[in-house]
């Protein structure tokens, strides 16, 4: 009909995907979900900078929350330079 050749849409990157992730975790209020994509977005990136801020992301969700994961998040962000151990930590 019409000629056209069917066209179908690019998948989104695994960038475009997180991203339209995180925003629907932001809309919906939900933590726990945050947590684990802010986590995949540090994994995700080469960009050190860009590691800590996500990094510190899911770490302030972890804490908000209560998180188990938080303990792990600050272990990640002392060895970034981006946090000091705790007081009792050796």
């Amino acid at each position: 009909m019409g000629g056209r050749p069917h066209h179908t849409p690019p998948k989104p990157s695994v960038t475009e995907a997180l991203d339209q992730a995180l925003l629907a975790a932001h809309a919906q209020n939900d933590h726990l979900a945050l947590i684990a994509l802010y986590e995949h977005a540090a994994e995700a990136t080469s960009n050190e900078p860009a590691r800590g801020f996500f990094l510190t992301q899911a770490y302030v969700f972890a804490l908000d929350t209560g998180d188990a994961r938080a303990d792990r998040l600050k272990e990640a962000l002392v060895a970034l330079g981006r946090d000091i151990p705790a007081p009792n930590d050796p």
